[in-house]
């Protein structure tokens, strides 16, 4: 295991399998090395906002008053179906995903975000967030693939197969 300098491992987060699956990986990371975890909900567009909320332009830190309650809240589920590290935080932010990820993880050891693509023997597709964050941040990216995992009850199933992590 290498040690990282910075404290600090920004995930973004959203719905999707691919960002639960590299929700859950940076968590297992971040408790493993004993780093804080923010995990980073971008809003690309007002949907989520309070109407009064709503403002153009990029901003690395939208207050959850701001967001609607449904909106939080679903969000909030997302964020506490694992078990994350005591110092990890849940931040909203409004603007481009791939942007405001590598705008936040200046300060940070590790960026880790979650993608659909096949990785094996090929580059990331051209306009992803994946893509955006490898060629963009200052910091170590890791990109997470998608699993074939299903529900089982409320948790889901753990991967059949293991992610290599270079730092």
């Amino acid at each position: 295991m290498i040690m990282l300098d910075n404290k600090l491992i920004i995930v973004g987060l959203a719905e999707s399998p691919a960002s639960r699956t590299a929700y859950r990986w940076a968590a297992e990371h971040a408790q493993t090395c004993g780093i804080a975890l923010r995990a980073v909900h971008v809003l690309e567009w007002p949907i989520g906002l309070t109407p009064a909320a709503v403002k153009s332009g990029i901003r690395l830190r939208v207050p959850e008053h701001e967001i609607s309650e449904p909106y939080l809240r679903g969000m909030r589920h997302v964020f506490d179906e694992i078990v994350y590290p005591r110092d990890s935080v849940l931040q909203f932010a409004q603007g481009d995903v791939g942007e405001v990820l590598v705008r936040l993880s200046t300060s940070a050891s590790l960026l880790v975000v979650g993608t659909y693509e096949p990785i094996r023997q090929r580059h990331l597709q051209l306009g992803s967030v994946g893509h955006y964050c490898i060629s963009r941040a200052t910091c170590p990216v890791v990109i997470v693939p998608a699993f074939r995992t299903r529900l089982d009850g409320d948790h889901w199933t753990r991967p059949d197969r293991a992610v290599l992590t270079v730092c």
